[in-house]
Parts: structure tokens; sequence; C-alpha cells
């Protein structure tokens, strides 16, 4: 062979030798772009979602809309399991003792959490609980049958006190709503007399079918049977828009010279504190997801169908765990209150 085509061999072998080396620097690269995507993927195809409340309560109706529209953003299939029982005690437990690598998650209510821990000696803390988001808000309402004798919430409590014990109401045991009930009875020096349920579907079912005389319940749980209830007074700082014709509770109990806390039933997504602890990647993926969701067209046009603008935020998890452990701590202040009612 001459020097000439010797020098266009090597030439042409060199080419081939290159074009090997960037094929296969294209093969790995595509390998390593395919791995970190699927670094990124929700690594579970089913994902169990547990609520501690019967089915057709605010927190459920909420959770369903959001486990739909995470489905697509995880890739996963989202089952609601409802647990409720023993004031949430039931599910909280099954989801507290359940797999903490992402596959269940849980939706709560505060402060049902909190009295879970603090009234019944639950077999869980408030620190293994980490929040996804709080995203709900919802005032505590004092809330009559439509064809009620009672107009004003002043009615009802000079009723109370010339009626001790006769005013039943429907609630669930311990959180925000029984506590309202239970600083009412402190404050006015009045005898109300609780009957319990294990969601808002119930409780309001027991208040409609006149099994109870008014319902401690909240003012966007009540909106789902507003034509047939009237909110006599919410425990917020403004008139509400969703109740424009119920008092600020405080308001209403000033000719009483007393006072309550404002509390309302505080909706939540949560994992296992120890997910966020040994695997921050997944739960951060989940946070994110949350928020994309939040976010979403679709999702801010269900806030607003359902009227729950004033009572819905997208606070995070940082946000959403100090605001949970200010409630675990405003309910610890109380406990010895409720644990006498």
């Amino acid at each position: 062979m001459g020097f000439k085509r010797r020098g266009i061999f090597l030439s042409m072998l060199l080419v081939l030798m290159l074009a090997l080396v960037g094929c296969g620097s294209n093969e790995n690269g595509s390998k390593a772009v395919a791995s970190k995507k699927e670094d990124e993927k929700w690594p579970h195809r089913n994902t169990t979602l547990i609520l501690p409340f019967d089915a057709g309560g605010s927190l459920d109706s909420m959770m369903r809309v959001i486990a739909k529209s995470l489905e697509k953003e995880l890739d996963t299939k989202i089952t609601i399991d409802n647990r409720p029982g023993a004031a949430t005690q039931v599910g909280t437990t099954i989801f507290v003792n359940s797999k903490d690598d992402g596959s269940v998650l849980f939706g709560g209510t505060q402060l049902y959490l909190s009295a879970s821990i603090l009234l019944q000696d639950a077999g869980y803390d408030i620190d293994d609980f980490s929040m996804v988001n709080i995203e709900q808000f919802d005032p505590v309402t004092i809330t009559v049958p439509k064809d009620s004798q009672f107009q004003t919430f002043g009615d009802l409590i000079e009723y109370a006190s010339d009626n001790p014990g006769k005013l039943s109401y429907s609630t669930v045991h311990g959180g925000p709503l029984h506590l309202t009930g239970v600083l009412l009875e402190d404050k006015l020096g009045i005898q109300l007399n609780p009957v319990f349920y294990d969601g808002g579907g119930e409780m309001r079912n027991a208040l409609l079918g006149n099994h109870v005389d008014f319902m401690i319940g909240n003012a966007l749980g009540d909106n789902a049977i507003a034509d047939n209830v009237r909110v006599l007074a919410v425990a917020s700082d403004e008139v509400m828009d969703l109740w424009p014709d119920a008092e600020p509770i405080n308001e209403a109990l000033k000719p009483y010279n007393v006072e309550v806390p404002k509390v309302g039933s505080v909706r939540f997504l949560a994992t296992h504190s120890s997910l966020k602890e040994k695997h921050p990647e997944l739960f951060d993926q989940l946070s994110k997801a949350y928020q994309t969701v939040y976010e979403s067209v679709e999702y801010q046009q269900f806030i607003k169908d359902i009227n729950a603008e004033a009572v819905s935020e997208y606070r995070g998890p940082e946000e959403s765990d100090e605001l949970n452990q200010s409630l675990h701590s405003l309910l610890n202040d109380y406990k010895d209150v409720l644990n006498n009612n």
C-alpha cells in the first residue's frame, strides 16, 4: 500500500473510531438522562390516602379532588381509604403503623389530631407527622335548621340559660367543634348536651333529621346544606361572604362580656415524619406535586365553585408544620376543660 493510500485509510479509520466513540457517548448520555428521569418518578404504582373520617365530609370531598390530580402528577393510582372511629384515632393509628415509604399518605384535620393525642392517649405523637400542606382553615359555626325557633345566637344562649341541659348539638369529640361547645358552657355558665358523631356528614344528617337542636359546624362544611340551615354565628374576625347574616362569634358574645378562641377545622395532607427524614427527595417531590395541583387553573376553579377561597391557602411544609404545632399547643392549654366534659 502506497503512502498516500495508507494515509487515506488511516484517516477513514480515525473518522470511524470517532463516530463509534460518539455513538457510545450518546448512548451513555441517553442512559444517564433516562436514569435521572426514572429517579424522579414516584416509586409507587399504587398509593393509599387514609382519611380518619367517614365519606361525605368536608375533608373527604377536598381530598378526593386533590387525589385525582395528584394521580396525574405522580403517575400513581391513589385509593381513598376512609377509616372513621374513636374520634379519628382509628384511621390515624392505621396510618401511623403503615409503611413509611410514601405509599401511604394521611389526610387529617386539626384539632382532632391533637385531641386524639392529648385527650385519648393515642399511641403516636404530634411529631410523627410531617405536613405537606395545611390547606383549609375553616372557622367554627353555630348552625340551626332553617325552621329553628332561634333567630339569633343570643336567642339560643338565652334558651340554654333558662333550660339547662335541654339543648343538644351535634359534634365530634375533641377538636375545635367540641372545644367551642365546652368553652361556651364554661364562659357563659350554661349547660349543653353534646351528641358525638364520627364526621361532618353524620353531624349534618343529625341536624337535618332534627335529632339535635343545633350543630357546632364549620363555615365551608355547612355550605353543603346551605339551603336547609341558618348560621347564627361564625368564629371569624369579620362577616364572611359565605354566611353574610352570621355574626362573628365574639361580636355576638359581647353582651355577655366573654370571648372564645377563634378556631376552626384545619384540613391537611401529611406523611410520616420518617419519610421526610429518610427520603427527603420523595417528600419534596410530593410537596411540589401538591403545589402544582393547588395552583392549577382546574383546582382554583374547584375552590371557587365550592366557595372555599376565603378558607384555602397553599402554605407549604414549613409554615404548615409551624401552624400544626401552634394548634397542638392551643389544645394542650384547654385539655383539662375538655377532659371534664
